[in-house]
C-alpha cells in the first residue's frame, strides 16, 4: 500500500523536473542567447555561462532535497580546493550525476552528446559554455587531451552511459586514454544511490518505496604514475589504467555499501 510520503515524493519529483524543464527553456531561449549579444569575449562568456549552469544545477539538487525527493551526503569536499587542471572521473548510476558534479565543479568542461548541441532549446547553452561535443568521435580524444593540456579540468564518465542496476560496472577505455596521453592528475569520484532511482532502466517518474539516499564521495587526487607503471606501449598502459580506475571506484562503492549496512544493523539493535 502506498504511503502519504510516497505520493508526496511522486508529486515532488514531478514538480522538480517540471521546474527544471521550464528553467531550461528560459535559459536556452532567452538568457543564453542574450549572453551572446551582450558578452562578446568568448572566455568571459564561457566562465559566466558555466557559473550560471553550475549555480542552477546546485539549486535544482538542493530543491529536490528540500522537497523530500531524496537525501544526499557529499564527502571529500576538501579536494575541491585543488580542482584546477584535473581529469574528473566518476561512475554514472543516475540521471542527475552530471547535475551534481557540475554544481560542484562549475568551471569543468564535459563531453556533450551531438543531439544536445542540435537541440533548439539547448544549443545556445552548450555553445556559451563551450562544452566539447562528441559529434566527431575521431577528434574527441584529441580535443579532451588538448583541453587538459591547456590547463583546464575535464569531467568524464568512463562507463559512457548510466550503469545498469545489478550489472557489473564496466569502464570504456576513453577516459584512461585521455589520462594516459595528457598526464594530468585524476580526481576519482564514487556515486551511489540506494534504493535505485533515476537509473537507465527506470522512468524518471519512478519513485521507490523509501526515500533515496545519494552518496557522493570525492576521493583523493591521484597521478597516473600512482595507478600504473610506466609503459612505453600506450595500449598496455591504457588497459592497465582503465582497470585501475574501475577498481579504485568500485572499492570505494563497496566501502560505502558496507558502511551503510553497518549503520542499518546498528540502528536495528
Amino acid at each position: 500500500m502506498k504511503t502519504v510520503d510516497h505520493y508526496w515524493r511522486l508529486f515532488s519529483t514531478t514538480l522538480s523536473f517540471t521546474v527544471f524543464g521550464l528553467a531550461g527553456l528560459v535559459m536556452g531561449l532567452i538568457l543564453f542567447p542574450l549572453m551572446f549579444v551582450f558578452v562578446s569575449d568568448r572566455s568571459v562568456r564561457k566562465k559566466l555561462a558555466r557559473k550560471l549552469i553550475g549555480g542552477a544545477f546546485g539549486l535544482f539538487f538542493r530543491m529536490m532535497r528540500l522537497l523530500g525527493v531524496m537525501r544526499y551526503e557529499i564527502t571529500g569536499l576538501d579536494e575541491l580546493e585543488r580542482s584546477d587542471n584535473l581529469l574528473i572521473v566518476a561512475n554514472h548510476p543516475t540521471l542527475i550525476d552530471v547535475v551534481v558534479l557540475l554544481s560542484l565543479f562549475p568551471q569543468a568542461n564535459c563531453v556533450i552528446k551531438e543531439a544536445v548541441t542540435r537541440n533548439i532549446f539547448m544549443r545556445s547553452v552548450v555553445a556559451a559554455a563551450d562544452y566539447i561535443s562528441n559529434s566527431e568521435p575521431e577528434e574527441l580524444l584529441n580535443s579532451c587531451v588538448a583541453y587538459l593540456q591547456s590547463g583546464g579540468s575535464l569531467m568524464l564518465f568512463p562507463e559512457g552511459t548510466r550503469t545498469v542496476s545489478g550489472a557489473a560496472m564496466e569502464f570504456k577505455p576513453g577516459a584512461a586514454t585521455v589520462a594516459a596521453r595528457s598526464g594530468v592528475d585524476i580526481l576519482p569520484i564514487a556515486i551511489q544511490c540506494e534504493p535505485i532511482f533515476l537509473t537507465k532502466e527506470l522512468p524518471w517518474h519512478f519513485v521507490p518505496e523509501t526515500r533515496p539516499e545519494f552518496t557522493i564521495h570525492i576521493m583523493p587526487v591521484v597521478s597516473v604514475a600512482e595507478l600504473v607503471a610506466v609503459d612505453d606501449v600506450e595500449r598496455h598502459r591504457r588497459q592497465e589504467l582503465n582497470i585501475a580506475l574501475r577498481n579504485l571506484i568500485q572499492r570505494e562503492l563497496d566501502a560505502i555499501s558496507e558502511h551503510a549496512e553497518a549503520g542499518e544493523q546498528l540502528h536495528g539493535v
